[in-house]
């Protein structure tokens, strides 16, 4: 149970609580209807509630009272049962990363402590400490493979201290934007049904949304545009994997001569040479056939007949002019083509002895070509080597990329009725197992129903299923639909809870409502409920804390012995009607 809660500022209001049923009440000013609000958040009820979850390891969030200026240097100490052992919580507003904890037996939590020299005093971590209360509180044991499917002690524990107005909205949720894992797997463990199969239907939610979400990724192009079709990957990796069975197969049989760049020069020389030999013997055959046409046609020589011709009509012409006889002019007509004719076959000589050597060095330099190419034609350099070893790296990585997406699409493709056999697997045990627990739900169910009888006409109904998403829960009470009766639904399903968590090993044996769950409900059942409250109390030995505002005290509707239980119980009162009347002892 809790049994105080200090600070280390004298001007706060520290409050001893027993076992049992206890009341905070605060008193409201009423000198003023504007100030109605101010007032009624003025006392510090709320606070006390934060100050509570503050000592247990809540987030010290931007906005959190506790990062206010007015109580810098400010701590909080709870007094509270851990197991059978009494221990002291306390938490400073300078530095909430540290959690310092006293007690007998500090060593009995299996805390990984740390020093603090400056304070010479152990301290733990917020993390560190709800690890080691949820194992301390509710006997579920966190480690690496299963705390992600199992309720934290933070989530626990704030449907035994409700905070704030959305905290007392649903039964199931202590706050309005909780994740439907966390519900479901909460009240699992409070309904004593099996967290462990909660655990597994939120695996297979994150499985079937991680493929939503890569289908998704993979369609906006996110990770990627490419197709997700089996038969172009298919294609593609067919294609790929030839790729790199042929640069595979060219490594191989890849043989590196040492010389092979100068060699490679060489042949290129060879080549160069005979390419400009080549063109000179295109050129001398070209010349030949014309030397050996001229010849030809110098073999022909002028008919005599033409001469005689020619030299009369010269004569004719020309007789003063005309010296020589017609034989000088046959005689110095053969010379001259004596002449030629000796020219061109000395020509043709010349170029047939030019061909005939151009034709030998070609053929010795292509034999010599030949020689250096056979080297070439097997063996290799070493930068083309390296140049095919890319490749073939770049090949075989394409390859596995694509067999990746092959996989992927595989999956996918399947994946939904893979996992639809998952579900439909995990449904059949967890139903067995659902009904094997059918006492447990009957409790649960009569439990409620029996609270809400206490406060209604009649009895509301709580519903406990298995659907194929997981468990399922529901509350109704028919006597109303106001804001009020969905209060009351929380105070009974808290009832309940309590009660169950009583017949447990380990469980917090106490229970905080603050005055938010009363808003609106009628006053016969504000008083029924707080009834109700004292006699679980009596009965099961666990604790009650509420804070309540004193002028909605419904004490006409309470018999002599509870008014006189009720004003016994009051541990603290509080009024916003002071600078220094509220819990803090001072107003910001």
């Amino acid at each position: 149970m809790i049994r105080s809660i200090k600070s280390n500022n004298p001007n706060f209001k520290s409050v001893t609580f027993h076992s049992g049923f206890n009341i905070i009440l605060a008193d409201r000013s009423h000198d003023d209807k504007s100030e109605d609000k101010q007032t009624r958040n003025g006392a510090g009820k709320s606070t006390l509630v934060e100050i509570i979850h503050f000592c247990l390891g809540s987030k010290v969030t931007a906005n959190s009272v506790f990062r206010n200026e007015n109580l810098k240097g400010w701590s909080f100490i709870l007094e509270i049962d851990i197991g059978d052992k009494v221990y002291k919580i306390e938490r400073f507003t300078d530095c909430p990363s540290k959690i310092y904890i006293d007690g007998s037996d500090v060593s009995a939590l299996k805390f990984e402590c740390k020093y603090d020299k400056k304070a010479c005093r152990y301290y733990v971590s917020p993390n560190t400490f709800s690890r080691a209360m949820l194992e301390e509180f509710y006997g579920i044991v966190a480690t690496e493979d299963n705390q992600r499917y199992i309720p934290s002690f933070r989530e626990l524990i704030s449907y035994t201290i409700r905070r704030n107005v959305d905290g007392y909205r649903n039964a199931f949720e202590f706050f309005s934007r909780q994740k439907a894992s966390s519900v479901q797997i909460c009240n699992a463990y409070f309904l004593n049904l099996s967290i462990e199969y909660a655990g597994q239907f939120q695996r297979l939610k994150e499985k079937k949304k991680g493929i939503e979400d890569y289908k998704n990724a993979t369609k906006s192009g996110v990770i990627g545009s490419f197709s997700l079709n089996i038969g172009e990957l298919s294609t593609e990796v067919i294609t790929r994997q030839k790729d790199v069975d042929a640069f595979k197969k060219q490594l191989d049989t890849f043989r590196i001569h040492p010389q092979y760049e100068k060699i490679l020069k060489e042949a290129n020389s060879l080549t160069n040479e005979i390419h400009a030999l080549t063109n000179t013997l295109v050129l001398r055959k070209r010349l030949l056939e014309k030397y050996e046409a001229s010849y030809a046609a110098e073999d022909c020589g002028l008919p005599i007949a033409d001469i005689e011709k020619i030299y009369s009509e010269a004569g004719v012409l020309f007789q003063s002019s005309i010296t020589h006889s017609l034989s000088d002019v046959i005689g110095f007509h053969n010379a001259i083509v004596s002449n030629r004719k000796e020219y061109l076959r000395n020509e043709i000589s010349i170029l047939k002895k030019d061909i005939l050597e151009i034709n030998n060095r070609i053929a010795s330099l292509s034999i010599k070509r030949s020689e250096k190419m056979k080297v070439l034609e097997t063996h290799g350099a070493l930068a083309e080597y390296v140049l095919i070893q890319d490749r073939y790296t770049e090949a075989k990585q394409l390859l596995d990329d694509a067999k990746k997406r092959l996989e992927s699409a595989e999956y996918i493709e399947d994946s939904k009725s893979r996992l639809k056999i998952e579900n439909q697997e995990l449904l059949i045990k967890s139903r067995q197992d659902y009904n094997e627990r059918i006492q447990i739900r009957e409790k649960a169910i009569s439990l409620f129903k029996t609270n809400t009888e206490f406060l209604y006409p009649e009895g509301g109904t709580l519903t406990i299923d298995l659907k194929e998403s997981g468990y399922s829960f529901g509350i109704d009470i028919k006597s109303s639909r106001s804001q009020g009766v969905n209060y009351m639904k929380v105070f009974c399903y808290d009832m309940i809870l309590a009660e169950l968590g009583c017949a447990r090993s380990r469980y917090p044996d106490f229970l905080i409502h603050d005055s938010t769950i009363f808003d609106g409900v009628d006053e016969r059942q504000v008083a029924r409920a707080l009834m109700l409250a004292q006699l679980k109390c009596e009965k099961l030995g666990f604790q009650y804390i509420c804070l309540f505002n004193s002028d909605v005290v419904p004490y006409q509707e309470f018999d002599d012995e509870f008014t006189s239980q009720f004003n016994d119980n009051i541990v603290l009162r509080i009024s916003d009607s002071q600078e220094t009347g509220g819990l803090l002892g001072i107003r910001f």
